[in-house]
């Protein structure tokens, strides 16, 4: 159960970071098209977000929030890189950085919860082939 939790929450921190980062970067964006796909991706963090806190309830455990320092460090750090450059090429760059990122740490946590039950690895799978999937389609704006 432990291993169930732990990479329910992993699941968790990274649906909302992309959320977050998906916010921020569709504010800075003019382009309709990208923000289009933008707010696909974002429908797409929210179903696995529910998912992940659906299977948690069930397990009668509490979703683990982010620090706020690390929400806080996210959005200075976005608000540095598009200070000077809003141009949809960079935007999304940026993101696909951060796709890579959330593949990675997807990666990580299934290999560190191991003994975590297939539904909830599943669902930890099922984001990874999304962040995978959000790379494919960001190039598209390169």
């Amino acid at each position: 159960m432990n291993d169930d939790i732990s990479l329910l929450n992993a699941v968790l921190k990274n649906t909302e970071m992309g959320t977050s980062t998906l916010d921020q970067i569709m504010d800075a964006t003019d382009n309709e098209a990208f923000r289009s796909s933008l707010a696909i991706q974002k429908q797409g963090f929210a179903r696995l977000d529910a998912e992940a806190r659906a299977a948690l309830a069930r397990m009668g455990a509490t979703p683990e929030k982010q620090s706020a320092l690390t929400r806080m460090g996210t959005a200075v750090a976005i608000a540095g890189k598009t200070i000077t450059d809003r141009s949809t090429r960079h935007l999304a760059d940026m993101l696909i950085q951060g796709s890579g990122m959330g593949t990675v740490d997807c990666v990580k946590a299934l290999r560190d919860n191991p003994r975590a039950s297939a539904e909830v690895q599943g669902i930890a799978q099922r984001l990874q082939q999304f962040e995978e999937r959000n790379v494919e389609e960001l190039k598209n704006f390169l």
